[in-house]
């Protein structure tokens, strides 16, 4: 990889700049974040309940919206 695509984040992962960039847009368009659910149960101490699938589902649910497709 070349110098410089890659950055130090505070959690001590590396994360490349595509990365960083989609996690912005999903923030930005209030889409759900499966990573950060994924790091809020392991910092809790407890299995992940939920696939990725089904925390979209229950994110949607939530916010009074169906999962659609347009």
């Amino acid at each position: 990889m070349r110098p410089g695509t890659e950055q130090e984040t505070g959690n001590g992962k590396r994360e490349t700049w595509l990365r960083r960039t989609m996690r912005a847009a999903r923030r930005i368009f209030g889409a759900p974040e499966y990573e950060a659910y994924l790091e809020h149960c392991r910092a809790a101490g407890h299995a992940p309940v939920l696939g990725e699938r089904e925390y979209v589902a229950q994110f949607f649910e939530a916010k009074g919206k169906g999962v659609r497709c347009c």
